[in-house]
């Protein structure tokens, strides 16, 4: 088993570098190119950086793969969001699930009604998160924690959430020392 994890890890990473998956909601994105950078999206578009860190909270900002969807303007009013996942050679729905925080194979069932997951078609896009933004402040999601991350870090990219309330929603959790890979609870308003 380790040894199928060690190839099908990195080439399932290597597939979300080369084209990994797409964001849609009522909005204008853009296609990521070689070397494209926030800043650079941001005046090419006439946004502020602040706006696309909120508009693509699950991105990190400073690495930001090739062939991702970037949200660029919110377009109309929309009370729900929805993450796709572009499938690349080699995805299966677990690897998919085991990506994106707090996606469970389960929910991907639940979210793709009829998929069959023996024959996902390279290109197709697999509905990963879908969230209403009328939350009522008791919905949490989980981070896991990668290198390098701080509270404040991890705050950042979900919308509204200040280091405080991460604290608060992790009392066993000592925000000086994470451990990569863990499970950080994230409080939704």
């Amino acid at each position: 088993m380790r040894k199928i994890s060690k190839i099908l890890v990195p080439t399932f990473v290597l597939g979300l570098i080369l084209g990994g998956f797409g964001l849609a909601a009522n909005a204008s994105t853009v296609t990521v190119q070689p070397n494209d950078t926030f800043w650079g999206i941001a005046q090419e578009h006439d946004v502020t950086v602040d706006e696309l860190k909120e508009w693509n909270s699950e991105l990190d900002p400073t690495a930001i793969p090739v062939g991702t969807e970037v949200v660029i303007s919110k377009g109309e009013s929309s009370d729900n969001r929805v993450v796709t996942h572009v499938v690349q050679p080699g995805n299966t729905l677990s690897e998919i699930a085991q990506v994106y925080d707090g996606v469970t194979l389960d929910r991907l069932y639940d979210l793709n009604e009829g998929i069959d997951p023996l024959t996902l078609a390279i290109g197709s896009e697999v509905i990963v998160v879908h969230e209403s933004n009328s939350t009522t402040g008791h919905d949490v999601v989980y981070h896991t924690v990668q290198p390098g991350n701080t509270f404040y870090e991890i705050a950042s990219v979900y919308d509204g959430v200040s280091v405080d309330e991460i604290i608060t929603a992790n009392p066993n959790v000592d925000p000086y020392f994470l451990q990569v890979g863990s499970e950080i609870t994230i409080p939704l308003k």
